[in-house]
């Protein structure tokens, strides 16, 4: 006798609702990754916006400005027109010596809330709290160009200067000798 149910139509029927099944899961997961993308993409570039609009760009400004001022007054005391104290010279050549090798790393100060998220992220995913491949590697080229300047730079009594990266104070520190000698020359210095 045959069934009233046609077994084709049922396999058929239960065929087509596992494809839309699979396809609509594939499209649900699809939107979900396109969106958490899009979504990390404008985090990023609005995080990218605002640290280079508030840190990044002033920073630079700053540090260019001061190696810029350091070596025009380094030029005007060393040209040989007028004879200035050694000292000052001297000074002058130490303050933009100085300058010279202060990197952006060295200063900016620190994203704590981005190094905060990151630890979480990490520790969530059950991953080591290594340095991240990218940064060592930078670190790892820094370490060398501090190693070269070390080997051409030496202290009075010949031994090899060890010295910490500068930091923000030892940059304002440096600055202010330098507006010290620009004064103590009644120098006119305009900002822009």
């Amino acid at each position: 006798m045959d069934s009233p149910w046609n077994d084709d139509l049922v396999d058929d029927s239960h065929r087509r609702e596992v494809e839309w099944d699979n396809i609509s899961s594939n499209f649900t997961n699809a939107g979900y990754r396109e969106g958490i993308t899009t979504g990390k993409e404008e985090a990023l570039q609005e995080g990218f916006d605002s640290g280079f609009e508030v840190t990044g760009a002033p920073l630079g400004r700053q540090v260019g400005r001061a190696r810029g001022m350091a070596a025009a007054l380094l030029a005007l005391l060393s040209d040989g027109s007028n004879p200035f104290d050694e000292e000052l010279v001297a000074e002058a050549r130490e303050i933009a010596s100085h300058l010279g090798t202060i990197r952006f790393s060295d200063i900016v100060p620190p994203d704590l809330e981005a190094e905060e998220h990151a630890r979480q992220h990490r520790l969530a995913e059950g991953e080591e709290m290594d340095v991240n491949e990218d940064i060592q590697a930078k670190r790892d080229v820094e370490g060398l160009e501090d190693l070269v300047f070390r080997m051409g730079t030496s202290e009075v009594t010949g031994k090899r200067r060890k010295e910490a990266r500068p930091t923000m104070e030892d940059f304002n520190s440096l600055v202010l000798r330098m507006n010290n000698i620009t004064e103590h020359l009644e120098l006119e210095v305009h900002s822009t």
